[in-house]
């Protein structure tokens, strides 16, 4: 067994986060790299023993949170929501209405992110539909090629966000806190950076209207009243979610449920969905479902390594030694998770890092689902930074003739806008706070 002194605790730590890395740079996955680093460290401080038993507590410790079960259901939602049309039949109805306008194109691929992300939560639904439906129509109309593709991720990103949320859902049952209020806290900041996401792109088109194309779209009022029809079903769904959740009906989890039910109903109805579809809806909630388990698991052992070597005490240490750390210590954090986010997934920084920024975050006064909502709103920034980046990944799987660089400077000014997103958040707590206040008034 090793000692415990003070340079040995300083060592130890920085050590373990190194092999983390290394592990995630050589192509390890990442629920490997979090086990094996865990089990080395687990091993020098206990032994071998200990160390597999600390990794079948972390396994045990997510097989138990019942609450997690909303993520099947979440993602069931999402890869139904292809299958049963909603989403194109919104693209029309926004079309019908917005299509005269210079750059509509572009409100209507914000507005459609922030839709699908009241259904789903699940950013791998919000690219890939937007990727499908509008992206094409930019090309059609001959709308600039970088502003689209970049504009069709970070619109994608909004299910991260606007509730429901799979990021809040970790984050709360992972930190103990208030997924239903967190859900709350995202509406604010989902607004703004939906409307950030709409503000730029149509002061860009202003900027540049001779590349930005006015579609000269005829169409009867009579026509684009009947076209409303095509807002009803995600109306419906979103009131099934979030109307149960905060009428007090339903928790996270039974709203998840109550979504689910919906969309299939919808799916079955409108004769949709196919045996083929039911079966890759089914497919992709156990394979996402299955990751995260394995994730969370991993993050957990390392998280019980990590504090056991003084990592935690370490890291409260150096971010409080900080001058004006009422300031600071949030200015840290928020850069390192932006950080962080170019090389680590969202679960595993949230199960990892989540778990030790937020005692020290709340023990500065800070509201703690204040914070949660900040903090996963910080991480929407991951999906959009190289090398990790789902988002352009999942974009460049459905057009791979898209060149990566092009991709990447794409995405650029909207990591900015999600930067500027959770400055607003800070700045102004009441951008979060509204809601959770207006549906808890307790």
């Amino acid at each position: 067994m090793l000692g415990g002194n003070m340079t040995l605790e300083a060592i130890l730590p920085v050590l373990m986060f190194l092999l983390l890395l290394v592990l995630i740079f050589l192509k390890m996955p990442v629920f490997v790299a979090l086990f094996l680093t865990a089990i080395i460290f687990g091993s020098l401080l206990w032994g071998i023993e200990q160390a597999l038993s600390t990794a079948f507590n972390g396994l045990w410790s997510v097989m138990n949170n019942w609450g997690l079960v909303a993520m099947p259901l979440f993602v069931f939602t999402a890869s139904l929501l292809e299958a049963s049309g909603i989403v194109d039949d919104m693209y029309k109805t926004f079309y019908m209405w917005l299509g005269r306008l210079r750059g509509s194109l572009y409100i209507i691929t914000m507005a459609l992110g922030a839709v699908i992300g009241a259904m789903t939560g699940v950013v791998a639904a919000g690219v890939s539909t937007l990727t499908l439906i509008i992206y094409p129509q930019m090309l059609k109309f001959q709308y600039p090629k970088r502003l689209s593709m970049g504009i069709t991720m970070f619109a994608g990103t909004l299910p991260q966000l606007i509730p429901p949320s799979l990021n809040m859902v970790v984050y709360g049952m992972t930190i103990g806190v208030s997924v239903a209020k967190m859900f709350a806290g995202g509406i604010g900041l989902g607004i703004v950076m939906t409307i950030l996401g709409i503000v730029y792109s149509l002061i860009w088109c202003q900027l540049h209207k001779d590349l930005i194309p006015i579609v000269d779209v005829q169409i009867k009022l009579k026509e684009k009243v009947s076209a409303l029809v095509g807002i009803v079903p995600p109306v419906v769904i979103i009131l099934g979610i979030l109307g149960s959740l905060f009428a007090g009906i339903a928790t996270p989890t039974e709203a998840s449920g109550v979504g689910a039910l919906l969309v299939l109903l919808y799916s079955i109805i409108t004769r949709r969905l196919t045996w083929k579809g039911l079966m890759k809806a089914l497919r992709d909630a156990l394979i996402v479902t299955t990751m995260y388990c394995w994730i969370a698991s991993g993050g957990l052992t390392f998280g019980a390594v990590f504090s056991a070597c003084g990592g935690r005490q370490l890291f409260s240490s150096v971010l409080l030694s900080l001058p004006y750390p009422q300031y600071t210590v949030i200015a840290v954090s928020v850069a390192l998770l932006f950080i962080l986010g170019m090389f680590l997934d969202t679960i595993t920084i949230i199960i990892v890092f989540g778990s030790i920024l937020a005692p020290i975050i709340h023990g500065l006064g800070y509201d703690p689902v204040w914070w949660g909502v900040v903090f996963c709103t910080a991480l929407i920034a991951s999906y959009l930074t190289p090398p990790v980046a789902p988002a352009i990944y999942y974009f460049k799987s459905l057009r791979p003739e898209e060149p990566m660089d092009e991709l990447i400077r794409a995405v650029i000014p909207f990591t900015l806008l999600v930067a500027i997103t959770v400055i607003i958040g800070i700045i102004f707590p009441e951008t979060v706070m509204f809601f959770i206040r207006l549906f808890y008034k307790g």
